[in-house]
């Protein structure tokens, strides 16, 4: 349980399922503090209009409706641990062709095949197109014969947009947030139910308090568009940050492995502290590391500062 914390990328699967499950807790706390707000005004128009309440009795209707929703508890908690776990599967796409990576990493120093088969990265064309070169880099320098880089990674000076990715990931966005409106649709729909029947039931409501309640279920409806529209904004921006950090990871990659393919055999790759795939570049540090094995620095012992110094000039 402690690795789950220590590994990087798995508190960015983390961090990425509570965003993802963040947005209908947010959604659903707008729908319950509006409902609170138009309770308020109801009481304060029938206070207003004759109609007797007094504290006590609005105390017993608020228990009596909280009673009738508690059913409902149960339902909504796998609601949200539904939605967290579609986080952890939205975070897996994400992870998994910086994985696939990893471990062609790990079979390509293991293994004397020259022929890696890629499987899974067909997820991202620019960490494909990368994982072959990066195949073809190091049986090429392990035989001693040349090789250039393709254009098609030459090129890249910028992150990149992969159409296949953020399609894959809106399609995951677009049904994540459908469903959260309908249950929310829902969840108005039985709150306004319950409201009638516990005034009728509690309140002893008369006949036109009874009607204006029931004529408000257009307004409940009208609760779920504000919550709709500032769901669909946090999910644009999540989903833009997340899709920021996966393309500014796989240029980075792009760019270092390029480097050390063009002389700086020295070149490591260093991500950011936020950037998923870390240990997808650990695994591709292992391999240059293979290749290009870095000079180790040597360390002076008292034998070596007596030696210099016996053949130091006075």
């Amino acid at each position: 349980m402690n690795d789950l914390f220590k590994s990087q990328d798995s508190r960015f699967a983390l961090k990425t399922a509570g965003l993802v499950t963040l947005v209908p807790l947010l959604m659903v706390a707008l729908v319950i503090y509006s409902v609170w707000l138009l309770l308020a005004m109801n009481f304060s128009y029938f206070l207003s209009n004759g109609i007797p309440l007094n504290e006590e009795n609005i105390d017993v209707f608020t228990d009596y409706l909280m009673q009738t929703q508690i059913e409902y508890l149960p339902y909504a908690g796998l609601f949200f641990v539904c939605v967290f776990f579609i986080g952890l599967f939205l975070s897996y796409i994400i992870l998994r062709p910086f994985n696939e990576l990893k471990e062609m990493c790990s079979e390509l120093i293991n293994s004397k095949d020259e022929k890696i088969r890629i499987v899974g990265l067909e997820r991202s064309k620019l960490l494909i197109k990368l994982g072959n070169f990066l195949c073809k880099y190091y049986h090429a320098k392990k035989n001693g014969t040349p090789i250039s880089i393709p254009d098609d990674l030459r090129t890249v000076a910028r992150p990149t947009m992969d159409l296949i990715f953020y399609f894959q990931f809106f399609c995951l966005i677009f049904i994540l947030m459908t469903v959260a409106l309908i249950s929310i649709y829902v969840f108005a729909d039985q709150l306004h139910a319950s409201i009638v029947q516990t005034a009728i039931q509690v309140l002893k409501s008369p006949k036109g308090m009874s009607t204006f309640l029931s004529s408000q279920r257009p307004i409940f409806d009208m609760l779920t568009i504000v919550p709709g529209i500032l769901g669909c904004i946090l999910y644009v921006a999540i989903a833009r940050i997340i899709i920021r950090r996966v393309e500014g990871a796989t240029f980075g990659y792009v760019r270092d492995i390029c480097e050390v393919a063009n002389g700086n055999t020295l070149k490591r790759l260093s991500p950011r502290q936020e950037d998923p795939g870390r240990r997808a570049a650990a695994a591709i540090n292992e391999v240059l590391d293979n290749l290009h094995p870095r000079p180790v620095p040597k360390v002076e012992t008292e034998e070596d500062e007596a030696i210099k110094l016996a053949n130091c000039p006075i």
